[in-house]
C-alpha cells in the first residue's frame, strides 16, 4: 500500500513537471511570433558594475496585447506588477520574439529551469536574468546568472527591453570619487 502511494506520488509529480516545463529538444519554436507570446524578464543583482541599461535591476512584462510594463530600480522583483510604459507595435514584438527564439529558451537544461520565479533566491552580489516565456503553447521559466555560458542572448534581450522602455544608458563615471 505504501509502495503504491509512493509510486503514485512520483508519477503525479513527474506529470506536473512535464506539463509546466517542456523538456529540451521538444519541437523547435516557430519563426513567426505566435499569438500567445508573452515575456517577463527580471534583472536581479547589484547596483554596481552596470555598463549597459539592461544590467540595471528591473522587471519587464510584455503581454500578448503588446503592452509593456516596466519597473526599474532595486525594488523591481518578481512580486512587483509594473505600471504600463508603452504599447509595442507588431514589428517590435516580432523583434522580441526573434531574440527570445534565438536565445534558445526551449533548449535550456534543467539546472537553469525554475518552476516559480517568485521563490527564486538570487545569489548575493551576482546579476541574474529571470526569464518567463509563454508562446506556441509553452511556458518556460529560467534563471541565467551573468557570466555563465549562454547568458549573452538573455543579456541582449534585457538590453532590448530597456531600450524599448526608454531606459537611459548608464552615464560614464567621472574621475571624481
Amino acid at each position: 500500500m505504501i509502495r503504491a502511494l509512493a509510486m503514485l506520488l512520483v508519477l503525479l509529480s513527474a506529470g506536473m513537471g512535464c506539463a509546466a516545463t517542456p523538456a529540451p529538444g521538444d519541437r523547435a519554436l516557430p519563426q513567426a511570433r505566435p499569438a500567445d507570446f508573452s515575456l517577463g524578464v527580471t534583472v536581479l543583482g547589484p547596483q554596481r558594475g552596470i555598463e549597459r541599461s539592461g544590467q540595471r535591476p528591473a522587471r519587464y512584462l510584455l503581454g500578448t496585447d503588446g503592452w509593456l510594463r516596466v519597473a526599474i530600480g532595486p525594488g523591481a522583483k518578481e512580486s512587483v506588477h509594473p505600471t504600463l510604459t508603452r504599447r509595442l507595435d507588431p514589428g517590435q514584438r516580432d523583434l522580441l520574439w526573434a531574440l527570445t527564439r534565438s536565445a534558445g529558451v526551449e533548449t535550456v537544461g534543467p539546472p537553469l529551469r525554475i518552476q516559480s520565479p517568485e521563490s527564486f533566491d538570487a545569489p548575493a552580489g551576482r546579476r541574474v536574468y529571470l526569464v518567463q516565456f509563454r508562446g506556441d503553447g509553452r511556458r518556460i521559466g529560467l534563471a541565467m546568472p551573468e557570466g555563465e555560458p549562454g547568458t549573452a542572448p538573455f543579456a541582449a534581450l534585457a538590453d532590448r527591453l530597456a531600450h524599448l522602455s526608454w531606459v537611459q544608458p548608464p552615464r560614464p563615471r567621472s574621475g571624481r570619487p
